[in-house]
């Protein structure tokens, strides 16, 4: 399988306005901002349990490609996304509009990532630690058991 690069890049993504944006385009650019947000959680609650059941079916039929149906729902959410374009508004960013947030130069993927190397860490160092205190014990057992005999 083939690595992705899951970085953001949002100073590519914001484009300034070069034209005059009237209060009119700015009310229409808030409407439309918010039908897209509905919409877009509707997308949100239905998808999710299609992908689920989708990713059941494929575990227990186990045909074809594996994840294919799964896969298939997650290509079906991108392509609703890029159709829906939720940040249309984003190409009329005025030059002085407030910076909320730094580029963000890592996803959401990334710190799950992150998360699960570091429990895999602590279950590691877990599994070492009960492996010498039973150790220990088994030793203490078998002292006191010799010294009994």
């Amino acid at each position: 399988m083939e690595a992705v690069d899951n970085r953001l890049d949002t100073e590519s993504a914001v484009v300034t306005h070069t034209q005059e944006v009237t209060w009119g385009r700015v009310v229409r650019d808030v409407l439309m901002f918010q039908f897209k947000l509905v919409v877009d959680g509707l997308k949100d609650l239905g998808l999710a349990q299609v992908a689920l059941a989708a990713a059941l079916i494929d575990l227990v039929r186990r045909d074809g490609t594996p994840g294919r149906r799964f896969y298939g729902i997650v290509q079906l959410s991108e392509r609703f996304d890029a159709w829906l374009d939720l940040h249309e508004a984003r190409v009329r960013v005025p030059t002085d509009a407030p910076r909320w947030a730094p580029p963000a130069s890592r996803s959401v993927d990334d710190l799950i990532d992150d998360i699960e190397s570091s429990a895999r860490v602590v279950a590691r160092k877990t599994t070492e630690v009960t492996t010498r205190k039973s150790q220990g014990r088994a030793k203490r057992l078998s002292a006191g058991a010799f010294e009994g005999a």
